[in-house]
């Protein structure tokens, strides 16, 4: 069996959270192009979701009677130990916006170049699209949502639309300039925070006076839309913690 078809048994694992970083990435780049595994892989989710919330220790002690042995130990502590809620989370989030994408491309909704902009290409995780001038429609009919950061000046303009496995997001950043790297982060009302997509800004930057053009993006995330308590764009450094460029309730 060769690598490409072998990642089209790699869907329950990677709904899980069971593949470890370049596995994962391998999977998304070959999720994009396969309709077989998106459609798999949304059948998924509500699964993935469920298992975030299962609490190992009661588990174990109500099927204890009915299920000794090595066999349930080691689903527990696969499902519950040996993965963090916090990860289920945001793995849950991406896959619900990598079958978002795909979906969309295959109809024809994000037409155009979806990887970027002419030359300056920002790096954009798989459950986000850099979108293009002929892409900029995408949830006009939504009504924005705009802040600007009395500190660092920087502009933002949120669209959020509730979709059956999540909410919908485009983002348009103005007056931001580089070099930056950033993260686009949604924060529910229960004050966690899950990062959508990541991307970098060059010196020259977006929406300001060396370029006209704003930095528009559109991801999305398992979060239902009532859930969602904030959108947050920060900078991101290594070894330090993010830093805010702009916040935007919603």
């Amino acid at each position: 069996m060769n690598r490409s078809e072998a990642q089209h048994y790699d869907v329950a694992s990677y709904a899980l959270g069971l593949l470890d970083g370049p596995d994962a990435a391998v999977f998304e780049d070959h999720l994009v192009a396969c309709d077989r595994c998106a459609a798999e892989l949304e059948s998924f989710l509500p699964v993935a979701s469920l298992l975030a919330d299962v609490d190992g220790e009661a588990f174990l002690d109500a099927e204890a009677a009915v299920a000794e042995g090595d066999m349930l130990d080691k689903m527990i502590n696969t499902v519950t130990y040996e993965r963090s809620r916090t990860k289920v989370r945001r793995t849950f989030s991406l896959a619900a916006g990598v079958v978002a994408l795909a979906a969309a491309v295959g109809a024809g909704l994000l037409a155009g170049n979806i990887g970027g902009t002419g030359g300056r290409t920002p790096q954009a995780q798989p459950s986000a699209s850099i979108l293009t001038d002929t892409d900029s429609g995408v949830l006009a009919s939504v009504p924005a949502i705009r802040s600007t950061d009395p500190a660092t000046k920087v502009q933002a303009s949120v669209r959020l639309a509730e979709k059956p496995w999540g909410t919908a997001l485009a983002l348009e950043l103005r007056n931001v300039r580089g070099p930056l790297k950033c993260q686009l982060v949604a924060v529910g009302s229960d004050g966690y925070g899950e990062v959508l997509s990541t991307w970098t800004v060059d010196q020259i930057g977006y929406g300001n006076a060396d370029n006209g053009k704003s930095l528009q993006l559109a991801a999305s995330t398992a979060l239902k839309r009532a859930d969602i308590d904030r959108i947050e764009v920060q900078s991101v450094n290594e070894g330090a913690r993010p830093g805010r460029l702009v916040s935007v309730d919603v």
